[in-house]
């Protein structure tokens, strides 16, 4: 644990402590975690906890002389103390059980926060995963966004009709499938290929002909809120891992102190990234 880990609390004998899960995953706890949290949340703290929008629960009012004592008791039941100040933030990912992934993000993102648990950035830096254009954990409004893509198409085998892909409340949330006697058709311009349809369809008349990400940087949240600009497209999460690592280096060569991705957009421009991404 680093001083950048530690909330100031509202006064000065105490902290807040940001929590997420090493395993199975940052934004995922299991039954037994939960119960410390609240055994922790109730000896040390106030007995209350905090959902916070980075996917980490926060335990305020705990004694500043007591926290080495609950980050050995969160340690040995695998929790830790999620970084603030200029660590990255907790990377977030949408949940893995939605059926509009394209393809499930939280394994990346465990990786992600693994890889850089406790480097520290010019500034406050966060990264967060979407599965598909939906985008639930907030990707345009991130340092760093992902949001995976499918292009659909159809193969040879006969639609059955079933309905799954257009039956509300799921199904196509934009109504850009249709059917017709002759079977399936996808209104191109409507689509915006989160995967859906592909997923449910039993018969297989539906396929994912293509998956991909697009990546997005230079999104904010906060007093001064931007929407991320549009950085390029890869496939294949190796690449993905790729960029994203040259974004950070890039961003750690050249951001002054302070400055975040969007603050070195506007500085330097997009070529900053575009020429060596």
């Amino acid at each position: 644990m680093v001083k950048d880990d530690l909330i100031e609390g509202r006064n000065r004998e105490t902290v807040v402590l940001r929590i997420s899960s090493v395993k199975p995953y940052s934004a995922e706890l299991t039954s037994e975690q939960l119960e410390i949290l609240a055994d922790i949340a109730e000896q040390y703290g106030s007995g209350k906890a905090h959902v916070t929008a980075r996917q980490t629960i926060e335990v305020p009012d705990v004694p500043r002389n007591c926290v080495d004592e609950v980050v050995s008791v969160l340690e040995s039941h695998g929790l830790r103390i999620s970084s603030t100040g200029r660590q990255l933030r907790n990377v977030i990912a949408c949940s893995r059980w939605c059926l509009y992934n394209v393809k499930p993000m939280s394994e990346l993102a465990c990786e992600l926060n693994r890889q850089y648990m406790n480097v520290r950035l010019p500034g406050k830096t966060t990264i967060s995963l979407s599965g598909c254009d939906f985008s639930c954990v907030r990707s345009r409004t991130s340092d760093i966004g992902v949001i995976a893509r499918a292009d659909i198409g159809l193969t040879e085998k006969r639609c059955k009709h079933c309905k799954v892909c257009i039956k509300e409340p799921l199904g196509c949330q934009v109504d850009a499938i249709t059917l017709t006697d002759d079977g399936v058709v996808i209104d191109r311009e409507r689509c915006v290929r989160c995967g859906f349809c592909w997923n449910v369809c039993r018969p297989g008349t539906i396929e994912a002909k293509r998956t991909y990400y697009d990546v997005f940087i230079g999104g904010r949240g906060g007093m001064r809120p931007e929407e991320a600009k549009f950085l390029g497209s890869v496939e294949g999460q190796d690449a993905l891992k790729a960029l994203i690592q040259r974004i950070i280096d890039i961003y750690q060569a050249n951001a002054r102190e302070g400055e975040r991705i969007s603050d070195l957009v506007k500085r330097q421009g997009m070529e900053v990234f575009n020429g060596r991404a």
